[in-house]
């Protein structure tokens, strides 16, 4: 397995890894805060609500990883 491989293997396990260690408290925490402090009790709009949040969160996370291991190709390339 070439050096390039096992790079990309690390930044998707970490990655998936990330996602699983964040996703279910932030879920839980959205279920809550919608449900009981909010009192919505239409399961699209939950869906939506959730989604978005998770979505946002997604996003923050896959850039900040990106950009950790963009820089450690960047130095290993010097």
């Amino acid at each position: 397995m070439s050096k390039a491989v096992r790079q990309l293997h690390q930044e998707t396990a970490f990655a998936v890894f990330s996602g699983l260690i964040t996703k279910l408290p932030l879920t839980f925490l959205c279920l809550y805060i919608l449900v009981e402090l909010l009192e919505w009790n239409s399961a699209l709009k939950i869906a939506i609500g959730t989604q978005v949040v998770l979505s946002i969160e997604a996003y923050i996370r896959l850039y900040g990883i990106r950009r950790h291991f963009s820089k450690e190709n960047a130095k290993s390339h010097l």
